[in-house]
């Protein structure tokens, strides 16, 4: 399983993609996706031949930070499913589902379908947000920061 990028998205990033920009990854736009589904706790059912396949595992620019995206994203899907972290059976039980400690990303198949339903979902809440695609990377960042900032979840 790999981490996979609407193909909605990545035409919506297209102007703020720019070589040099610091934003030239199409892991980046799925990482601004992810955070905003996470934040909001939202997912979304996206068919495969609507999103492409962006890469097998976290980029070498994410690497340092692969963990702190993993546990966001498990902190999150505890939450949604309601389960306490002193209900041992039960986190064991769902840690279990969505973790492989041997794959590419230390997630499980339905992990990794999982956190790009997240990364979908993040792409609704960005587009609702946004009354139009980014068109400059500062601005997108400013509003992204203000987006972040006014969910309550």
């Amino acid at each position: 399983m790999a981490f996979r990028l609407s193909n909605k998205a990545s035409q919506w990033f297209k102007h703020i993609k720019v070589k040099g920009s610091g934003f030239e990854l199409e892991f980046d736009g799925y990482y601004f996706c992810l955070i905003a589904g996470l934040k909001t706790g939202r997912t979304e059912n996206v068919p495969n031949s609507e999103t492409t396949e962006i890469i097998q595992q976290f980029p070498r620019e994410y690497q340092s930070n692969r963990r702190l995206i993993i546990a966001l994203f498990l902190h999150t899907d505890l939450d949604r499913m309601g389960i306490d972290l002193n209900e041992k059976t039960a986190l064991n039980k769902h840690l279990s589902f969505l973790i492989q400690p041997d794959s590419a990303t230390n997630l499980s198949e339905d992990g990794m379908r999982i956190l790009n339903q997240y990364s979908f979902g993040g792409f609704s809440e960005l587009q609702s947000y946004f009354p139009e695609p980014p068109r400059t990377l500062d601005n997108f960042l400013v509003g992204f920061y203000r987006f972040i900032n006014q969910v309550n979840n």
